[in-house]
This record gives C-alpha cells, structure tokens and sequence, in this order.
C-alpha cells in the first residue's frame, strides 16, 4: 500500500508540472527551459554541427530555435554510420552532398565554416555556388583548404567574394587569389591567414594592408608577391614565410605606419637579399629573424645597406632606437666578419632587450681571427643591463662563437639563462665535448648565477618555439 501511494504522489507530481508547462508558466526547477531564446540561441551556435542537432531534438522550442540559429559548419567532422559497402569516396560524395544541403537550407546565418573535401576541379563549381550562400548568410569565420598544388587547375576564389562585408576571420590553404581590381576588400577582416596560396601580384596584400581593421596576418609559403607594404592602425602581428630556400621571392617589407603592431615574424629567407624597412612601429615588441646577410635594413632614421656583395655594410643617417622591442632573433654567419661588425651596431639599436635568440650558420673554421675585441671595444650596449635570457641555435667550438658567448656571460648583469643548441655529433659523440667548452666559457667569473644548458640541437626545440614556424 506505501508503494502504490508513493506512485500516486509521482504522478500527482508530474501531473502538476505538465499543468504548469501547458498553462504556459516555466517548469519548476527546469533552469534551461526558463533560457531566453537568444540565448539557447548562442549555445546552439557554440557547438559542433552534430552536437548541436542532437541538442535541437530536446524539445520542440529547441527544434524551432535550432533552424534559425547561428551554424558552426565543419565538413571533417561529418561522418555516418558505416557500413559494408561504404568508401572514402562514397564518403566524401555524402558529406559534400550533406554540406551543402545544410548550409543552402538553413534558415539562419552560418557564423563559421570549414571546407576540406572539395579537392578535385570538379567541385570547384560548388565552392563558388557555396561561397555566394555564405556571403548571403553573413559568414563570419570561413576556412577552405585543398591539397591541389597544381596552380592551372588550383581553385580560384571568385572576385564577388572578396566584397564580404561580415567576415571577420579568413584561412586558405593551398588556392589561388585573383588581382584585386574594385577595393576595398573584407571591410571587417581581423584576421587572415594564407598557407600555400598563389597570389597573381601584390594587389591583394596591398589592399589588405591598409584595412583599418585588420589585426592578424600570417603568410606561410605562399608566392607571387613581391612587396609587403603596411600601413594599417591595427595590425598587431604580421608573420611571413618565404616558400623559396635559396632566393626568396620576399624583395621588400616595409613599416611605414603600424602604431599597434607588437610582433614582426619573418624567415630567414624573407629576409636574405631583402630590403626590410621599420619606419614607425612605436609598440612593437618582438622582431625576427633578421638576417645579417642583408642589402638594407632601415631602422627608423638609421640604414644599414651595403653597395655590394664584397662590400662592408655601413650605417647611413642617425642611429634610432627601437626601446618597445623586448624580444629579437638574429640570424649570423659567425665565419663572416663583417656580419659580427653589423651585429654589433645592430644590438645597440635595441636598449631594453631582454630576451635574444641567435640562429648561427655556416659554422666553418676558416679565417677564424680573435672578434672578442669586437665586444669588449664596441658600444655602448644599454641591452646588457636588462638581458634576461639567451639562446643560441647551433652553438660549437667557433672561437668567434665562444667570444660572443663570454662577452654576455660576463656583461649581462640580470641574464638568468643561456641555452646552447649543439649538433648531435658534438654534444653525443665527441668525448668530454661538453666539458671543454664549460672550461672555455667564463660563468665562474660571475658576481650573480647564472644557468647554462647543453641541449641537442633539432628542427623544432622547445627553446625556439617562438620561431619555429619560420625556421627554414
């Protein structure tokens, strides 16, 4: 009998709580169904496209609000259930196929996307017809990535998207960009990033550059430009990687006006041979690499060029400093003695450094003279009072390499760290290697201590992952 009233009471419960629901008053204690539709809404819009239908089937209210929801579209993570007679290309049929239903169908905007698996030049149609749906329902973030390296059949974004006036975040990878005739182009872009991208000249950077808005821009081995000219009130981050190891097709970068830009990434082979010019970036903090087998780096006022190859590199005009930059890689022929000179100068351009990253190449013996004296008689270097930390990538016996190294042991009076990258022959395979160079270096002679690390030298190190992804 107090089971079968126990059951009467549940269902006087239940009862209850429907009448509530249907008289249109809010279930008791259901904090979800009391939500405001905007914001189930956002909810809905912040979860992957799967997710977010499973959710929608909760209730009827959600199945409404789903249709005219926000979508997250991402076409890897479309799958169905598998079955014995499935392929990858059936698969791939199916998700295309399902993409592009959903994204034509839907009712509400698409706040992102993400399109991998319309490689071949067969669909290259459907993009575009995508693309235009997009543009309609005010897409916000759009990723379109291919694996067609073959620049005549290479898919090219049509000239009516670039009039997208709600984009707000850009990534291509491996495509072709058409000349930019009817600026301006993405007039909310904050951020772009292009891997692998075939640009037919300078007209789509150059527009882009000088977007009001824009904040980020990473080029990572893309082609066909020439010069990268930044005038923009925003740009924070700019980061290029050359595609070309041997001669870059990178001729020019130039700063002219970037009052917000805080990081300058470029490789080494955007940088060889190029003109690098940095005009006004006022807070900028970290700068990279620059290559001392340069032809002309402007600093402010101050030039450093060379009229030829054989020729010393000079300083032209008043020495400027740049005291907002906290953070720089250098990249150094220690077997070249001119290059030390111009490292030298260069340093005293940078009075508050705190963090120095150098990249040593070409580590051959030959005219191996004394440069210690470039260090001891060189100057004045305000950094030394504000070094922190030090890595040098490539460190070995060079006794240029071993001044230098003295030279910050022992006049960086609040330098904490200095790690030393080394071959794997070196530091693995040559007896007592390691004990012979601490003899060499000078920390003992210290006042305050100071940590120094022997370290395998490899591709990606933990110490350079500031710029690892600009290491050639």
């Amino acid at each position: 009998m107090e089971r079968i009233n126990s059951i009467n009471r549940e269902k006087k419960k239940m009862k209850g709580i429907g009448d509530h629901h249907s008289s249109g008053s809010p279930l008791v204690n259901d904090p979800i169904n009391s939500l405001s539709d905007c914001l189930i809404e956002s909810i809905l819009s912040l979860l992957p496209l799967k997710d977010a239908a499973r959710a929608s089937l909760v209730s009827t209210r959600w199945r409404t609000l789903w249709t005219s929801a926000p979508l997250c579209i991402d076409d890897s993570s479309l799958h169905r259930q598998p079955s014995a007679f499935s392929t990858l290309r059936s698969e791939n049929a199916w998700c295309r196929q399902a993409v592009f239903d959903i994204i034509s169908k839907h009712q509400g905007p698409i706040q992102s996307c993400r399109l991998t698996r319309f490689d071949h030049p067969l669909f290259h149609v459907t993009v575009d017809r995508l693309l235009k749906i997009l543009v309609d329902k005010h897409i916000q973030q759009l990723s379109l990535s291919f694996s067609n390296w073959r620049a005549k059949t290479g898919y090219l974004l049509p000239d009516s998207f670039f009039s997208c006036k709600t984009l707000l975040k850009l990534k291509l990878y491996i495509c072709c960009l058409p000349k930019i005739v009817s600026p301006p182009i993405f007039p909310k872009i904050k951020e772009v990033f292009l891997t692998s991208v075939s640009l037919l000249d300078d007209s789509f950077i150059t527009h882009l550059l000088s977007s009001s808005s824009l904040e980020k821009l990473h080029l990572y081995k893309c082609t066909g430009y020439q010069c990268i000219v930044v005038s923009s009130p925003n740009l924070m981050e700019l980061v290029v990687t050359d595609r070309a190891r041997l001669f870059g097709n990178v001729k020019e970068v130039t700063i002219e006006s970037a009052p917000n830009l805080k990081n300058l990434v470029l490789s080494e082979t955007a940088t060889m041979g190029t003109v690098v010019s940095i005009k006004h970036a006022p807070k900028l903090a970290l700068l990279g690499f620059i290559c001392l087998d340069l032809v002309k780096l402007q600093i402010g006022g101050g030039t450093f060029k060379r009229e030829s190859r054989s020729s010393d590199i000079v300083l032209c005009g008043p020495r400027t400093l740049l005291p907002s930059v906290k953070s720089l890689a250098v990249i150094v022929n220690f077997s070249d003695e001119k290059q030390i000179l111009l490292m030298s100068s260069i340093l005293q351009c940078f009075p508050f450094l705190e963090t120095l990253d150098v990249k040593l190449v070409n580590r051959m013996t030959v005219n191996e003279t004394n440069m210690e004296a470039v260090w001891v008689e060189g100057g004045p270097f305000s950094f030394l009072n504000h070094l922190k930390q030090v890595t040098l990538k490539g460190f070995s016996e060079h006794r240029a390499v071993v001044a230098f190294a003295n030279f910050l042991i022992l006049n960086a009076l609040v330098l904490k760290e200095i790690a030393l990258l080394c071959s794997t022959v070196d530091l693995c395979y040559k007896k007592n290697w390691v004990e012979e160079r601490c003899r060499e270096l000078r920390y003992k002679e210290r006042s305050s201590p100071l940590k120094i690390e022997f370290l395998e030298d490899w591709v990606s190190h933990p110490k350079f992952a500031t710029w690892n992804l600009v290491l050639d």
